[in-house]
């Protein structure tokens, strides 16, 4: 295991007590933003946001590539285990790494005496001291982590001080509470307490004096005068009739972590969003007219994704929120995310900024940019908007997940066994697709209005007919229709439900209708990278392969990180194949097979399209994958699983080229 501590300057131990020297400011830098994320792994794109930013995205990728395997290399001697990568996120293996930070944070959760002190004792000095990277983008991710650190530090040292003075140690709580003051000097709140345990301990002069320094600083270094708080309790102490005062709640200004509230078991609450008003960094009519733009575009946007409550027009004015503006809206307004973003334009090219942060720890989850042309954004604020909120709903749903599994099965709500059922089919394997329906079952044995939970359901048993070679196929296509059907008829306006209903149609071989419901889908939430995807496999079932390619391309420029990125990227490969383009096939059925969490069948449509190209030597090193992920896979297995294709033309392309590649 490596030690990384991130108090003071950034130092790497091995377990025995050995510095490994890391030089370098990106080497670093990525290293601390991995060790700060090491139970949600960070995308790809948004390493490349903080650390490339100023780069073309092919550039920033191939840096990002480079960084990697440095930093692979300066820790393959201890473990080489270390990193996990994949082709959409990065991270440390949380088992091969011990962060003081993490450490820092698990014991200001418990709030005991002993564990605030212990909490205190990894502060050695504020977070990755001397750090600052090239990009704003990173220094604006650094500050924010700056602030939410202090912002627990401060409470910790706090009630630390507190109960120290509930137990008669005076001279304890007033060396916690200096310390404090090193790391926040100009904070009435925490000014507040110290002089309190002063006049306390009956040092009334003493805190008289050290509030008249106090205010000289605060007048000298920002010019303002002490707050209202703090002016009243020096006029009480310096009052004839003082005395001595109890430390209180009250004294702490600072809001207090966002908690959710205690939940019975089985008791739904949807996650809450706010969009912020965006910002821009650039003065003139067209970029606050494209903020404002931006802002409604969005909010509109994510309202379509019924499992979200969005919240709108929250009150905030500034640039950016800190730690602390984060935990005050999620205190006030009950929100548990926020969504803002910045926008920067210097007359020929314009960048937009988009991060989305948890309110409760301030704690920074998913950023990225978009770089445009400046006389290209007003043009593309629709498809900015559409790619943003379905960015954000796919981190979301993705941390809903995570956060479900970390739960007691009887304390599961019907939100909580739907969002499981979605983590688990995403990992897309046959026993994982049947707990999922057995997540969602629960969830409407919980709910029994539920309608995403209905249409979920219908959606898992059509991809068992398909990937799962799941028996009595028709008995269970009637089954996944009364479920779409269920769906649509508890909630019309859900794109889940025609989405799950359109699916359901093409596996049944009716593609109209099935088109038909995917439109309305699409036509419900213009986002939905995976209603996109499944019109563009009615389409090329159909023969309208042009127009499936672009519902194809649609949908992954939508949701570059979507949980079905590999079946976005499979489907298109065969609409390719039908269209005769081997080459493109065999590359985006590469590009699928890249995806952790994809099928068999994207490395079949590989295999087909190299053998029509008669490459021998890929063609037959893409079979020997195959049939290493399907041993018994053969043209006869092939023809029988295509049974929602219609046309022969296409079956008989499709097993042609695998014959060519040498299946049997």
């Amino acid at each position: 295991m490596i030690k990384i501590k991130l108090f003071g300057k950034l130092r790497l131990e091995t377990a025995a007590g050995k510095s490994i020297p890391v030089s370098g400011s990106k080497t670093q830098g990525l290293i601390a933003c991995l060790a700060l994320n090491t139970d949600v792994h960070i995308s790809r794109d948004r390493m490349m946001t903080l650390f490339w930013g100023d780069r073309f995205n092919d550039q920033a990728r191939q840096s990002l590539r480079q960084a990697i395997s440095k930093l692979r290399r300066l820790l393959e001697d201890v473990d080489g285990d270390i990193i996990a990568a994949d082709p959409d996120r990065v991270g440390f293996n949380p088992d091969k790494v011990l962060v003081d930070v993490d450490e820092f944070e698990q014991l200001a959760e418990k709030k005991t005496a002993d564990d605030a002190l212990s909490a205190l004792d990894l502060l050695q000095g504020p977070l990755l001291d001397g750090l600052y990277g090239q990009q704003p983008e990173f220094d604006d991710w650094l500050a924010s982590e700056r602030q939410r650190i202090a912002t627990i530090a401060t409470r910790v040292f706090e009630d630390a001080a507190k109960q120290q003075m509930k137990a008669g140690r005076s001279d304890a709580a007033l060396n916690t509470i200096r310390r404090l003051i090193k790391l926040d000097p100009l904070r009435d709140a925490t000014q507040i307490i110290l002089i309190k345990i002063l006049a306390q301990s009956g040092e009334r002069a003493a805190a008289i004096q050290h509030y008249n320094a106090y205010a000289a600083t605060l007048n000298a270094e920002l010019g303002v005068s002490a707050g209202p708080d703090l002016q009243r309790l020096i006029n009480e102490i310096r009052s004839e009739n003082f005395m001595p005062v109890e430390i209180d709640e009250a004294t702490v200004s600072a809001p207090p972590p966002v908690e959710t509230p205690n939940k019975t078991p089985n008791e739904n609450r949807q996650p809450s969003i706010a969009v912020l008003p965006f910002a821009t960094a650039s003065p003139g009519q067209m970029q606050e007219f494209f903020a404002e733009g931006i802002t409604e575009d969005l909010t509109a946007n994510l309202s379509l994704y019924k499992w979200l409550n969005l919240r709108a027009g929250l009150p905030f004015e500034g640039a950016r929120p800190t730690a602390a503006d984060l935990a005050k809206l999620g205190e006030e307004h009950r929100i548990d995310y926020v969504v803002h973003g910045m926008l920067r334009d210097n007359g020929a090219k314009a960048r937009l900024t988009v991060q989305l942060a948890e309110t409760a720890t301030g704690r920074y989850l998913w950023v990225t940019r978009y770089d445009r042309g400046s006389d290209e954004l007003l043009d593309l604020q629709d498809e900015l908007s559409d790619t943003i909120a379905a960015s954000v709903e796919a981190e979301l749903e993705r941390i809903a997940g995570k956060a479900a599994h970390l739960r007691a099965e009887a304390d599961l709500s019907a939100w909580d066994n739907y969002h499981l059922g979605l983590a688990t089919q995403y990992e897309f394997h046959a026993d994982t697709n049947l707990k999922a329906q057995q997540y969602f079952r629960k969830a409407i044995e919980l709910d029994p209005n539920f309608a995403a939970a209905y249409a979920r359901l219908s959606y898992a048993i059509v991809i068992s007919t398909i990937y799962f070679e799941a028996d009595n196929v028709q008995v269970l296509l009637e089954d996944a229709l009364e479920h779409a059907r269920k769906s649509c008829l508890l909630d019309a306006d859900d794109a889940v439900g025609r989405f799950a209903l359109g699916r359901v149609f093409l596996a049944r071989g009716e593609y109209d209708r099935s088109v038909i419901e995917l439109q309305a889908a699409i036509d419900l939430n213009p986002g939905m990278a995976q209603a996109h995807c499944g019109l563009g496999d009615s389409l090329a079932y159909s023969g309208k392969l042009d127009d499936a390619m672009e519902r194809f391309e649609e949908a992954v420029r939508l949701s570059p990180s979507d949980p079905y990125r590999w079946a976005f990227l499979s489907y298109g490969a065969t609409a390719l194949l039908f269209m005769g383009e081997y080459e493109d096939s065999a590359d985006w059925a590469s590009k699928a097979d890249s995806v952790p969490n994809s099928h068999y069948w994207a490395t079949a449509i590989r295999a087909s399209a190299l053998g029509h190209l008669g490459n021998e030597e890929k063609s037959s090193a893409a079979l020997q994958e195959l049939l290493r992920r399907k041993p018994d896979i053969d043209c006869d297995f092939v023809r029988k699983r295509l049974f929602y294709l219609q046309d022969p033309n296409q079956i008989a392309i499709y097993i042609d080229g695998l014959r060519k590649a040498g299946l049997t």
